[in-house]
Order: C-alpha cells, then structure tokens, then sequence
C-alpha cells in the first residue's frame, strides 16, 4: 500500500493547476451553498430574536385587526383575570434618519410584571428595559409626560449619533415628530436593533391610534384554572378581536419568504450540481494519466480492491479540502448576500435588520458532507472502471476511448429517459415546488447527459465534410472525436451551466417585462398620493381626513378614488387586503383573468376579487368563498374574479370600499389616485398638492412613470442575488472546463510535437488547439440554446407557477442569450491559451521523448 500511496500523493504534487482548478470549483460549489443558507438564515434568525424580544414571554395575543381594540376593553379585561397576565401594546413604523425603526408602545409597569418570571434571555428585553431604566421617579414621570421620550439600544443610538437628553426627528406616517432619548439599553443579540420603544400614549399620539391598542399580548401558564380563564376571555372577545397562537405570527412571518428562500436554495444546489461534473471530469482525467502506472501496480500485484480505495481516498481528501474552502469561501460571501436578502424582505415583506451574519447550526457538517458526496459519487464511475479493467486494457488509450464512445450512445439514450421522466412530473404533479425543481434537475441532467454525443456527432461529421479538406483541421476534429472521455464531460458541464444562465436569463427577462406590461395596464390615473413610511401594508401609513378633502380640492384635479390597505385575519390566515372606491379609473386598472357575469355589479354588492397568487395560494375560484374577519366577526365573501398582480408574491384581495368601511369600521385613507383636467400640467397639480399638506403631513406622490421606475427598482434589487448565484454556477463551469481541457491538452504533448516535426508550424499548432477549444465552447452553446428555452418555460409556467402562484408571460429575444454566449465562448478561449502557448514554445526532442 506505500507505493500506493507514494504514486498517489506524486501524482497530485506533479500536476498542481489542475488540482488548485479542481478544488476551486468544489469549493464554488459548496461556497453557494454555504452563503445562501448563511444569509437567509441570518434574515429569519433576526426575524425570530426580534420578535422573540418584542413578544417577551407571550404566549397567545389578541389582535383587533386594521382598526385595533378599545383600550377601555382592555381595562375591563384586566379586572378579570387572576392566573392570565396581560400586555398592552401598540406598534407601527417610524423612520429617523435614513434608518426604519419599530415603535414599540408598552407600559413600563405592566410590562415589567408581564415578564417577571417569563423566561430569561432576549425574551423580555423588550419589556423589561424600560423598566430598569425607569427606576426613578423623576425618569418615569419623563417616560409618562407625553413628551416623547424614547429608549434605544445603545448600538442604535451611536448609529445615530445620539446620546441620552437628545433630541432627534422622527418620521411617521408623514408627520414631524421630535423624539428625545430617555436611555440606552444593551443588546448583545441585536435583536432590538430596529426596535424604539416608547410609552403607550407616546405611540397611539404618534401613529394616529388615540384610544386604540395594536393588540394585547398574553401569558397563559400551565394548568387548568389558566386555561379556564383563557377559554373565558375567548368567550367575551368584541367583534371583530381575535386570539391567536403568538408563535403564529413567527411562522405567518417566515412563511412569506419560504418561497423566495427555496428559490435561493435551488439555485445553489445547481452551483454544487456542475461541480460534481468537474470532480468527476477531474478524477477521470487523474485516472487517464495515470493509465500506465496503474496497469503497472496491478500488473506487480496490486488488487482491485487496493486501487479502489486509493482512488476513492484521494476523492475524499480533494473533497474534505475543498468543503473547507468552501466553507470558509461560503460565510464571506455570505455576509455579501445577507444584505441583498434582507433588502429583498424589507421591499417586499416586511422590515429587518440583520446586523449579524450567523452561521446555521450543522452548517459546517452539511458543507463537508455534500463536498464528500459529491466526490465520491463523482470518482465512482472512473474508479469502478479503472481497477475492473485487466493490466494490459489499463495501458491502452484506444480501449478507454473505445469504452467512452459506447458510453456516449448510452448516456443518449439515458438524456431521452431523463426528458421523459420530467415531463411525467411535470404532468403528474400540480403545486409541488419540490417536484417542479426535480423536473428542472432532470432536464438539466438530460442535457449533460446527451451533449458528449452531440459533440462526438458534431466532430465526425465536420471533420468528414468538404468544409474540412485541410489536414489540420480534420486532425483537429479527429483528435476531439478520439478523446471523448476526457472532452465529454467538460464540454456537458459547460453546457447545463450555460443553459441555466439561458433559463434564468429568459425568466428574469419575461417577468420583467410581464410587470412592465402590468404596470401600464393597472396605473391609469394621473397621480398616487400616499403617505410616506416603511413597512407594507401599515395601518399608520393613512392620509389624515382634513388634508384628503383639501387634496380632492386642488385645481385641475377631474376625478379621484381613494383607497385602504391592511392586513385582517382569515380562517386561512393574514390576508392582504385592498378597499377600492369603485370607479372607471379603478376598474380600468384591474387586469382580469376569470370573472363571474356581472363582475363589477357583484364586486359593488360586496362580493371580493382574488389576486392571482392569493388564489392559488388558497386554492380558491370563481364563486368560491373567503372567510375575513371585520368587525363585526367572521363573514364570507363570494369571490367575483381573479386579476393578475405582480406586486407582491402573497396575492390581495380586493374589495369595495364602501364595503369595507361599514364592516371594518374604518374611514382610513392609504392612497388617493388622481385623474387631472385635460389640458392640466402634472407637473403644476403636483406642485399644488405639496402645497395643500404643507405643515401638516408629507406626501409621498408620484406619477405613473415613477411608480414604474420604483417598481422596477425593486425588482431588478430583487432579482440581483438571483444573478449571482447564477454567476457562480457559471463560474464552477468555466473552471471545469479550463481544468479539463487543460488536462486534455498537456497530455497531447508527444502527439503535438509529431505534427511539429511533420510540418506543422507553431503558429499552426497554437491555432489548431485554440480552434479545438473554441469548436467545443460552440457545440456547449448549441446544446445549451434550446435547452435553455425549455429550462425558461420551467421556471416561468411551471416553477413560479407552484412556488408564487404568478402567471407570467414567456419575452424571448436575442439578447438573453449574450451572456450565455460569452461565457460558452470566452471559457473556451481561454481554455486553449496556456496549452497554445506551451505548444509554440515547447521542446521537440523532450516533447517526443518516451515516458
């Protein structure tokens, strides 16, 4: 076993670029892993210590829905209650700054009792803070002189430059307010990093809820007198007021972005995918170089199962090196991605602030692990082939050729059984996501598995055409067509890594230009006015009533209709929800895709129009019901039609205002859309809406074409960790094929050197080798082309169809595929160079020298 391992360990020291390649890609490959699980672990680990310091020790809450509960009920709730402790609480959004902030609203006292003995840790840091610093009476009767004192964490306040007596500006809903910090609170865990907390009349006089609670959080011990009185408050709720399970609303909360972070995943595995092509690629080549010492070992005696488990060894080791590289690879660019992540949340579900990058637990071991999969099952195949073959068959390039060839004709056959077995998933299945990224696999499997046939077919039948009449070049194609074994492989990883840029590329195209087109058929009004704030779908983001009226006013308007977003429970969970004057500019904006007869006539009578998304997400259709609490209780609403939407993922509802005023109780306006005077300058009526709200509240207003331009903002931020994760993938494939081709090249040393000494110029040689290169790259990109057609209908009818419930139109054009082109062409070239180079400059007689 020492000459063994001796020739082993020789081998790799004798050919460190191609072992340095190899370890890079698995590196990239489980680096992509590692750094999508690092940053959307992190996203929803800020989430949880975040709400876990908010909530404190609650274990179910009451929640009053748009319009909040009565404080007054609260006070009587109190009073009945013995085992059960309660938490008043009022929350919105505030900005100061550049930065987005929670208001947090408690009461000092109550919440210091609420969390005595709740547990330990962040769990009450939230509502025990205030009282530690309150623990004088000049402090509390700050805390409760409606003065607007506040408390931070102390990493938040240095970030804003403030110290305690501070005053600083605050932003809510629109509204200057001037906040002045109490105190500073630790928080190793960062968990209230984005959080601001304040006295409960601080925050209702700050986010417009005077009289009103956000909701009420709950402690119920165990024991059967708790739960008696928690059976006892569910028996008095006041319309409208639900209770709810507090660890719903964590989960209501992760549960947006499973799609999004399933998404990610998937994308990352493909980066592992290809790199199991160049670990295989990497090992078949070591095992072909080594064709001679190997049938040498076996010839003095070495036995099968001794060259198998070097073999298998050495795949190990590369892999347990390159996973640590990866590794450590996958948290850097982690804390690169964690930022695009959470930008993506904060846009489209909710607000976070990852201020630390965590590591998921078992990280480390999945990381290693898949590298080790991966290489093992990678140098299986060549291992299994190498030490089953006789001495004799070992010494010969033309058998393994010969096996390779055969091998080809299989694996086509293999690429129609793969096709096949996609399209029986795709068929057979309806809402799996996770069957709809198996069919992805297989399709790109598929095309792995057919393009070493292509390129032997392409090969042959070129260098046997007229086109190739010319010694060299038909030496050329014969010497890509006689190497299969080594070219196969690297030429099919380049091609499933240049069709999923092709299928991404498609994707983010057709659904670019699927909201661009949306967006031109929903925003039909002239002007959106709407009150400035973070956050989605805020209750505290409405325009005051005095200042609507005086905007309805301004000269040049022609029309308007207003409208209110929340967020009211469901038997099926949060619902988003949007109460829409019924007007022609309203109905002109919403694009239909089913409808029942009469479908306005039944939305004006109360009946609901389901966003796409929403629809699919709950399984609902035309003359389907949805189930809403209002305030007066739990109602059915009929559904009347289903419109596309592109502006968020969850889907809405849709529902008359008038309705929604008499059932939820609530006179709100979120967002005025204006219709101006034909003939008007926009740009005159927008300088007089300004002027309407001055020094009352700020404005947040825009025309269509800077609605369209945030939109697409956002999305392109969106879609942006979507194209590096694609590049990275890109990039474990061109390092594939720069290791393999390189290999393939330098042991074509003694064969190169015969042409020179036949003829053959340098010039020529380095042309010939470049042009070898480059005819691969083409034969990639030809498999690549239709192949990432097929992949972009996957994603865009089949894979965000489960996952988010869109219907998205399929935009092909040219320019898609420039990216896949360059990468196909430019790894090719590149690939040839140092061979060309080494070729021109290389010594005859060494070159030609026996081994």
């Amino acid at each position: 076993m020492g000459m063994l391992w001796t020739t082993s360990f020789r081998h790799l020291l004798r050919h460190p670029v191609q072992l340095l390649l190899a370890l890079l890609g698995l590196a990239l490959g489980v680096a992509t892993i590692v750094a999508v699980d690092v940053a959307t672990g992190s996203a929803a680990r800020a989430f949880e210590l975040s709400l876990a310091a908010v909530q404190g020790p609650a274990t179910h809450e009451l929640d009053g829905g748009p319009a909040g509960i009565d404080e007054t009920w609260y006070v009587d709730l109190v009073r009945t209650l013995h085992v059960v402790r309660a938490n008043p609480v009022v929350e919105g959004y505030v900005t100061t700054g550049e930065e987005a902030l929670q208001l947090l609203g408690v009461d000092p006292l109550a919440a210091a009792a609420f969390a005595a003995d709740g547990g330990a840790g962040s769990a009450g840091g939230a509502l025990q803070g205030p009282a530690t610093l309150l623990d004088s009476r000049g402090a509390l009767a700050q805390w409760l002189s409606g003065a607007g004192w506040v408390v931070l964490t102390r990493d938040t306040a240095a970030q804003l430059g403030l110290r305690p007596g501070a005053s600083f500006a605050i932003d809510a809903g629109g509204h200057a307010l001037q906040g002045q910090l109490l105190g500073v609170l630790g928080d190793s865990s960062g968990a209230l990093a984005a959080v601001m907390l304040a006295d409960v009349s601080t925050a209702q006089q700050w986010l417009g809820l005077q009289g009103r609670l956000t909701r009420i959080d709950l402690r119920v011990p165990a024991g059967p007198a708790a739960a008696a009185e928690l059976e006892q408050v569910r028996r008095g709720l006041p319309p409208g007021v639900t209770l709810n399970v507090a660890a719903q609303r964590a989960r209501a909360g992760l549960d947006m972005t499973q799609a999004f972070n399933t998404n990610l995943r998937a994308l990352s595995l493909l980066a592992l995918l290809v790199g199991l092509f160049l670990v295989y690629g990497t090992m078949s080549f070591a095992i072909v170089q080594r064709r001679r010492s190997l049938g040498v070992l076996r010839a003095l005696g070495a036995t099968r199962g001794q060259l198998l488990r070097v073999i298998l060894l050495e795949a190990m080791g590369l892999a347990l090196v390159g996973g640590v590289l990866g590794l450590a690879a996958g948290v850097l660019i982690g804390r690169t991605l964690v930022g695009m992540v959470s930008q993506t949340i904060n846009d489209l579900y909710y607000v976070v602030a990852v201020n630390s990058v965590t590591l998921p637990p078992g990280e480390p071991l999945l990381a290693i692990g898949a590298a080790v999969a991966v290489a093992l099952l990678a140098a299986a195949a060549p291992a299994l082939e190498a030490v089953n073959s006789t001495p004799q068959l070992t010494l010969r390039a033309s058998v393994l050729e010969g096996r390779a060839r055969r091998v080809a004709a299989v694996l086509l056959g293999v690429s129609v059984l793969l096709a096949a077995g996609c399209l029986l998933i795709v068929l057979s299945t309806q809402r799996s996501v996770l069957a709809g990224f198996g069919a992805l696999m297989l399709a790109m499997l598929s095309v792995a598995a057919a393009t070493p046939a292509l390129l032997y077919a392409c090969a042959r039948g070129l260098a046997r055409s007229p086109l190739s009449a010319a010694p060299p070049v038909r030496l050329a194609l014969g010497g890509i067509a006689g190497s299969l074994s080594r070219t196969g492989v690297a030429v099919a990883a380049l091609a499933m890594a240049v069709t999923a840029m092709i299928g991404i590329s498609i994707m983010v195209d057709s659904f670019r230009e699927s909201l661009r087109d949306w967006l031109s058929h929903t925003l039909q009004a002239d002007i959106y006015v709407a009150a400035p704030g973070p956050g989605f779908a805020r209750p505290e983001r409405r325009l005051d009533a005095a200042v609507v009226a005086d905007l309805e006013r301004v000269p040049g308007i022609a029309g308007f209709s207003a409208s209110r977003r929340a967020v009211v429970d469901s038997d099926r969970g949060p619902v988003l929800l949007d109460a829409m004057d019924d007007t022609a500019t309203m109905r002109a904006g919403v694009d239909l895709t089913a409808a029942a007869p009469a479908v306005w006539n039944r939305f004006t009578a109360g009946e609901v129009l389901l966003a796409q998304p929403l629809a699919y997400r709950l399984d609902l259709a035309i003359g389907s019901s949805l189930r809403l609490t209002t305030a007066q209780g739990l109602r059915s609403f009929r559904v009347a039609g289903v419109f596309r939407e592109y502006g968020n993922d969850r889907g809405s509802a849709r529902i008359s205002r008038r309705e929604y005023r008499r059932l939820w109780q609530d006179d709100s306006v979120s967002t005025l859309a204006l219709d101006v005077a034909p003939g008007t300058a926009v740009g005159a009526v927008v300088g007089r809406l300004y002027g309407a709200a001055a020094g009352r509240q700020a404005l947040q207003v825009d025309t269509p074409a800077q609605v369209r331009a945030i939109s697409l903002a956002i999305f392109e931020r969106t879609f942006v960790i979507t194209r590096v994760l694609n590049w990275l993938a890109a990039g474990v494939a061109a390092v594939g094929l720069l290791s393999a081709l390189l290999a393939w090249q330098l042991g074509r040393t003694r064969e190169l050197a015969l042409l020179r000494v036949v003829g053959l110029t340098r010039a020529g040689a380095a042309v010939m080798i470049e042009a070898q290169t480059v005819f691969m790259g083409v034969v990639a990109l030809l498999a690549a082309l239709p192949a990432g057609v097929l992949t972009a209908i996957l994603l865009v009818r089949v894979i965000n169809r489960r996952a988010f419930g869109w219907q998205i139109d399929l935009h092909l054009h040219p320019a898609q595929v420039g990216g896949a082109i360059a990468l196909a062409l430019t790894a090719a070239v590149v690939a040839g160079l140092y061979p060309a180079w080494r070729t021109a400059r290389a010594s005859l007689v060494q070159d030609l020298r026996e081994e």
